[in-house]
């Protein structure tokens, strides 16, 4: 069994933030970092609640440091994949390297394939007690939420990811709310939508604030907004260039493509589109210019 979840999918547009939150919230741990994934531990948790019985996790390192430790962790994984019938190809030499672009992919990955399967069903999955028989690191022990206890109900991801941006917020956005509602900011988070579309997130002017600190709010809310827009700029013109490739992957019709031109595409940047437009404009003006000065030449 496996299924095909494109790069192209509003899986792989779920920010960091929200991936961190969900795995935190729904397995009681206190990841501050995607690269600490790169011990295969978190993922071999991810499969052990959708396939009970199929993942060692007696053998699934938690307190692993080195590569040659994370490489038996992701051996557990593998071996799980082999059990559910999961065709997907684990680069094990990439993810133990603690890179943060290759394991939030591969969190992406598994976020999208957990909501999958679990749908709108509930199910009860004991996240620490599994956990246990091992030294735990200090992100690992548990108790870090209130709806992570022991035997908590998880589930219902898929309808989470299909939420449109009114929709209910994910556990850790409301738990957050009060705090932030506190600060006088307010944040609104839309779900993972598909397709080309990325979450998008709106920053509310403050309304009120107690204590004379409106200014300084004021002042955060335009910083925050000013890092949204780039990253919202810089999502786009990395999508732009996904989309080229695709376009030209499409139209290809089983002929081999010329790898130079699509390095072409990925490196190339705004100035180097806009020039050869400029350039043209610049010699159709000049012609026009210059074609009636030679006809009065020769008229004289």
């Amino acid at each position: 069994m496996s299924e095909s979840i494109g790069m192209m999918e509003g899986a792989f547009f779920v920010p960091r933030t929200q991936l961190l939150q969900w795995i935190n919230t729904t397995f009681d741990l206190n990841l501050q970092k995607v690269e600490q994934c790169a011990s295969a531990a978190v993922y071999c948790q991810i499969m052990d609640a959708l396939y009970p019985g199929k993942v060692a996790m007696g053998k699934v390192n938690w307190s692993a440091k080195h590569e040659y430790e994370f490489v038996k962790n992701f051996k557990v994984l593998q071996d799980c994949f082999d059990k559910a019938g999961i065709q997907k190809h684990i680069e094990v030499e990439k993810l133990v390297k603690a890179k943060y672009q290759d394991n939030l992919e591969m969190l992406q990955w598994m976020k999208r394939y957990f909501d999958i399967h679990v749908g709108e069903r509930q199910m009860n999955y004991d996240a620490l007690e599994r956990r246990k028989g091992g030294v735990l690191p200090d992100w690992a022990k548990g108790g870090f939420h209130k709806n992570s206890a022991a035997g908590a109900v998880i589930g219902g991801g898929e309808k989470e990811n299909k939420a449109a941006s009114n929709s209910k917020m994910p556990i850790a956005k409301k738990a957050a709310a009060p705090k932030e509602a506190a600060k006088g900011t307010v944040v609104k988070t839309a779900a993972a939508a598909t397709g080309a579309a990325a979450a998008k997130t709106e920053i509310k002017p403050v309304t009120a604030v107690s204590g004379g600190k409106c200014g300084e709010c004021e002042k955060l809310r335009k910083e925050m907004q000013e890092t949204v827009e780039g990253a919202e700029r810089e999502r786009d013109f990395y999508f732009g260039k996904l989309r080229d490739i695709e376009i030209m992957c499409q139209t290809a019709s089983g002929e081999m493509m010329n790898v130079k031109d699509i390095l072409k595409i990925l490196y190339k940047n705004d100035d180097e589109v806009a020039a050869p437009q400029e350039t043209e404009t610049h010699t159709h003006t000049t012609t026009e210019v210059v074609q009636p000065v030679a006809v009065e030449q020769e008229s004289f």
